[in-house]
């Protein structure tokens, strides 16, 4: 399954239909604002640009 979630150029274009630079500027933009922040209780979180995938499709 984490290899279907990885954030690649493939899923987030096939996906989202953003280009690359697109997608690395939404998630400088949510890591500005906090979304990058800690998970209490939840260690198996994951990574920020995988979650960012997920919403964005």
């Amino acid at each position: 399954m984490a290899a279907v979630l990885r954030a690649e150029r493939v899923w987030v274009e096939t996906f989202t239909g953003l280009r690359m630079t697109q997608f690395s500027g939404l998630l400088k933009v949510v890591r500005e604002r906090g979304g990058d922040g800690t998970m209490r209780g939840r260690p198996w979180s994951l990574p920020l640009a995988e979650r960012v995938l997920m919403v964005a499709v």
